[in-house]
């Protein structure tokens, strides 16, 4: 009885190794793959030329602004105190309605951002799904997600940065 516990023991602590060496598993670099991927660049192109307009007017507007705060700290000496005081609020009251449009533009830059970058992630998760099943691989994990890495794994990264790219 006691060799028959032992020898189920045994064969239960042989599975997982023989499920492992059964397994086909290969890494991706993410980070590599988004540095080398056409998408980034062509989102950012796209980000550039939706945002262009507001962007160079958000720079007429500051560089307006410490030029005329510059000239009323130059000429503050010289202005009756009803001059300073108007112009004081004025240079105040653009400087908050400049930082409201600033922040504005940020916010919308960032949900743009975040909404192109989805797709991107999209057409990367379609990819690896592809080689994945092309491979015959059981399971992709992440290089930053494994802290080491023997010599028979594979690094699909460039396969998927292929498939992105068709």
């Amino acid at each position: 009885m006691k060799k028959l516990v032992f020898t189920f023991l045994v064969g239960l602590m042989m599975l997982p190794a023989l499920a492992s060496a059964e397994m086909k598993v290969a890494v991706i670099d993410t980070n590599y793959i988004m540095a080398k991927s056409p998408e980034r660049d062509t989102v950012r192109q796209t980000l550039s030329k939706e945002f262009e307009g507001r962007k160079s007017q958000l720079e007429r507007e500051f560089k307006k602004l410490e030029d005329d705060r510059t000239a009323y700290m130059n000429n503050a000496k010289t202005m009756s105190e009803t001059q300073r005081t108007t112009t004081e609020r004025d240079l105040k009251k653009r400087a908050s309605d400049f930082k409201l449009k600033e922040d504005a533009y940020k916010e919308d830059f960032q949900r743009r951002t975040q909404q192109e970058m989805r797709e991107v992630g999209k057409k990367l998760q379609d990819a690896v799904e592809k080689i994945a099943k092309q491979g015959g691989y059981d399971m992709l994990v992440d290089r930053r997600a494994v802290p080491y890495m023997g010599p028979k794994v594979t690094d699909v990264s460039d396969q998927v940065l292929q498939e992105m790219s068709k």
